[in-house]
């Protein structure tokens, strides 16, 4: 298993979905993995990439954002959910990202992640909207 990414200071860059930012406020549940992602949530690191850079790249497959928030590692450690790197090799589908991050929320329940997601998005907030 690969080693968590230990650099409390480290900004981890998270892409907004159009139907999930209401009034420049992104929805809750895009800080805590969704049903079909096992339990771990995509993010990209911010010591690889920009959020610029980042968005750029997630749009160029078809997926739509329309902003990029941040949480950074430490925000992350306060509720027990380790981030690990996991480069994407690029596919048809997928382009190569070697800055894609997994944050682990196995460990905890349903509930208990979304009171997470609620917990991060206002850290999220407070940071404000990275890019667009």
């Amino acid at each position: 298993m690969t080693d968590a990414i230990n650099d409390n200071d480290e900004v981890l860059l998270r892409q907004i979905h159009p139907d999930f930012l209401q009034d420049g406020v992104p929805a809750s549940n895009r800080f805590y993995p969704q049903t079909n992602d096992d339990g771990q949530m995509s993010v990209d690191r911010s010591s690889m990439t920009t959020a610029a850079a980042s968005h750029a790249l997630y749009v160029s497959s078809g997926k739509k954002s329309d902003a990029v928030f941040g949480v950074s590692v430490g925000e992350f450690g306060e509720h027990d959910v380790s981030v690990v790197p996991d480069p994407v090799e690029g596919t048809e589908e997928h382009p190569k990202n070697d800055a894609h991050a997994l944050a682990d929320y196995r460990d905890h329940s349903l509930s208990k992640q979304k009171v997470i997601g609620k917990r991060l998005k206002r850290k999220a907030m407070d940071r404000g909207k990275l890019h667009p």
